[in-house]
């Protein structure tokens, strides 16, 4: 199964609720759980490497997804890094199933949120989830 970047920046922000309400756009919470499971899994050993690094390919591609600013990936990167110890214990890939990879990701969105930077681009990410096109793709 494959979501696109913008189905795990869903999740990150927590605007399930809001685009539950769009034509065409309501992925499960097991489906995205799944998803959200496969990534950690895939980039558990980057994932390590970028988050004492608070910088690299697993900080980007999330920034991506929940659509920060490429002049707050520093902010996000920092973030990420100061909280690497609760975020690697809750990707541990034993324990790794699909509903605590949801809840990482949703803890990585509550994090994001006390920052007043990355909250702006939160509410960006909510202004263009109301104006745009559905563009989740769930492959079997």
């Amino acid at each position: 199964m494959a979501l696109t970047v913008l189905g795990l920046g869903v999740v990150i922000w927590q605007v399930h609720e809001h685009s539950e309400r769009r034509k065409g756009f309501k992925p499960s919470p097991q489906e995205v759980g799944r998803a959200a499971q496969v990534y950690l899994r895939a980039r558990t050993h980057q994932l390590r490497e970028d988050l004492a690094l608070g910088a690299g390919p697993t900080v980007e591609d999330l920034a991506q997804a929940a659509r920060i600013r490429r002049e707050n990936l520093d902010v996000f990167g920092r973030l990420l890094r100061s909280h690497r110890k609760e975020l690697l214990a809750m990707a541990e890939t034993k324990a790794l199933t699909p509903d605590r990879a949801r809840e990482w990701l949703e803890r990585v969105g509550e994090l994001a949120r006390t920052e007043p930077r990355l909250e702006e681009d939160r509410q960006a990410f909510l202004l263009r989830q109301e104006g745009e096109a559905p563009s989740v793709e769930v492959t079997r």
